[in-house]
């Protein structure tokens, strides 16, 4: 359900089956103190036994456990003790805590301690949840009561009468809500009233699921899912009778309006089988004509019992912080323009975000690489993850994956088996487990990447050296396509340990003056589509020392060639 953050004016009375005895938290409810009565004018043991018991037959234990010699006469300022066995206290089960909630027992002058899942409350324990905090009762025939968060509860009355096992359970909930689970009274003989007291107005069920809430403009708001539901406002003739998939606004005033339908369940279809997110969990409502605002809950439980996030406002996006991976029950409700929850809609959904993906590295979004030596390259590391599995598809939703690495130690994967073309890639972490085994987490986004073929390597012919002016110079040139830039690289020796790499333009390349011995040059391919070729075959050139002339230049032949001097 949808509750305000409001004080909360409505009163909630529920009737159905007997429940079990429970456990205790600070008393048991055997150790709850005597009840201890002062008579007053006009006091009977009927009327005592009635308003303590709720049963007004218990008078001639009353009497003989007190030595009263009259019931009817009763002496003013006298006490009536009614033993704690007698009153028959009965405790609940705190089946569910979400956040910080605080309770406490004054009766047995206990302060206020953190509230936590197990914990047994019995007559006059209080609670406090505050905001983002949720808990769960749990009574022993299974009924339930969801407390919401920023409420106020106390158990004013939890009793069984040992005569008729009629139980008798009175919550004042002084701020915030809650919703009811109750089960069916099957012996009709049998009963079990439930109230849920606040000022504005009171429901009474008998084996329903419904909720209650206060509006932002102060009404008492009920819808119920399951069920009967009777509303009555403060004055006894104003009640309606409301049925399941409808619902009922009580003004601030008292005055019940007229029952209308709940607006339909919205559909869950736009959100995915798994959601991955690491960071955020984002939920989408479908649209329901008529809704002003929209109300999801998250839980552990198709029962809704255990709550960890709820959220309600006017957009049908809900987005979350990330939430642990595992399996929730979502919940979602339209709400109409008098702020009753609409037909709930409820689906399971599988949360998978973990070990996060790894980065992509190269190439970058719908970058181009050479089947040649292209390469797809993420990030590495991280806690726990002992390899990466890689998947290159054609098309997006990767129904028909070309490449599936399985699990890889090193995030890399060769383009070399596929065509030229457009694919798209993923990858996703794997990890292992305390019990050995290997878990996936999911895949990254995909990533378009193109794929092209690379300029083709030159041959070392191709490699053309020429005839220098200038002394121990070499000068090359070699054949190339338009746009085409070049890598050079020089070294002493075939290893290249020493290369020199030289950035070139054109398709030719001059030393600067070179000591005399013997170099080796490689020239790789650049295209204009980003596309390199692989280096060509080293080229040993020599570089012999040449004569000059007393003006400085290079001593020629007659027909042009520079005359060397012997290495």
């Amino acid at each position: 359900m949808f509750l305000s953050r409001l004080p909360f004016s409505a009163a909630v009375l529920l009737a159905f089956g007997v429940a079990a005895p429970g456990l205790a938290l600070a008393a048991s409810a055997d150790q709850l103190p005597d009840i201890r009565h002062t008579v007053i004018s006009g006091d009977t043991l009927e009327a005592v036994a009635k308003r303590y018991l709720k049963d007004p037959q218990q008078w001639r234990a009353v009497g003989t456990l007190n030595g009263v010699k009259d019931p009817l006469r009763l002496p003013i300022g006298s006490v009536i003790v009614i033993p704690a066995h007698m009153v028959g206290y009965q405790e609940v089960t705190i089946s569910h805590v979400k956040g910080v909630a605080r309770v406490r027992s004054p009766l047995a002058g206990g302060d206020w301690q953190s509230a936590a899942s197990g914990t047994i409350l019995t007559e006059g324990d209080e609670l406090q949840v505050p905001a983002g905090s949720f808990v769960t009762l749990r009574f022993a025939d299974g009924s339930s009561v969801r407390i919401n968060e920023n409420s106020e509860l106390k158990l004013s009355e939890l009793r069984k009468n040992s005569r008729t096992e009629e139980q008798q359970s009175v919550l004042d909930l002084s701020r915030g809500g809650l919703e009811s689970h109750v089960t069916p009274v099957m012996d009709q003989r049998r009963k079990r009233k439930f109230e849920i007291k606040t000022p504005m107005a009171t429901t009474s069920v008998r084996g329903t699921v419904f909720s209650v809430s206060i509006s932002d403009s102060g009404k008492a708001i009920t819808a119920v899912d399951k069920g009967v539901v009777e509303v009555q406002g403060r004055q006894a003739a104003q009640q309606a009778r409301v049925q399941a998939g409808q619902g009922v606004a009580v003004a601030r005033s008292g005055q019940v309006g007229p029952t209308v339908a709940l607006l339909p369940a919205p559909s869950l279809q736009a959100n995915p089988p798994v959601f991955e997110d690491a960071n955020f969990l984002t939920l989408q409502v479908g649209e329901v004509p008529q809704a002003q605002k929209y109300g999801v809950i998250l839980a552990l439980d198709p029962e809704l019992a255990r709550v960890v996030l709820q959220q309600s406002h006017s957009s049908p996006t809900f987005k979350f912080d990330a939430i642990a991976d595992g399996t929730y029950y979502m919940s979602a409700r339209a709400i109409d323009g008098q702020d009753i929850p609409g037909t709930p809609a409820v689906q399971a959904i599988k949360v998978k975000a973990t070990p996060v993906p790894p980065l992509y590295a190269n190439p970058a979004p719908g970058g181009l690489i050479g089947l040649a030596d292209g390469e797809l390259l993420c990030t590495e590391g991280g806690p726990g993850i002992v390899g990466y599995r890689i998947q290159v598809a054609a098309s997006q939703d990767f129904s028909t994956p070309l490449q599936d690495s399985g699990v890889v130690d090193n995030c890399q994967a060769s383009a070399s088996g596929l065509g030229v073309g457009s694919y798209f890639w993923r990858v996703a972490s794997v990890r292992r487990l305390a019990d050995g085994s290997l878990d996936q987490g999911p895949f990254a986004q995909p990533q378009a990447f193109k794929t092209g073929s690379n300029p083709p390597t030159l041959g070392a012919d191709a490699l053309s050296p020429a005839e220098s002016n200038n002394p121990n110079q070499l000068q090359l040139s070699w054949p190339a396509e338009a746009g085409q830039r070049f890598n050079l690289q020089l070294a002493s020796d075939d290893s290249f340990t020493d290369a020199r790499t030289f950035a070139l333009d054109t398709p030719q390349w001059a030393s600067d003056s070179l000591p005399p011995g013997d170099y080796y040059v490689r020239i790789q391919v650049l295209d204009p589509s980003g596309l390199k070729s692989r280096y060509s075959a080293p080229r040993k050139l020599p570089v012999e020392p040449a004569i000059l002339t007393g003006a400085g230049g290079v001593l020629k032949t007659g027909d042009g060639k520079s005359v060397l001097s012997p290495r």
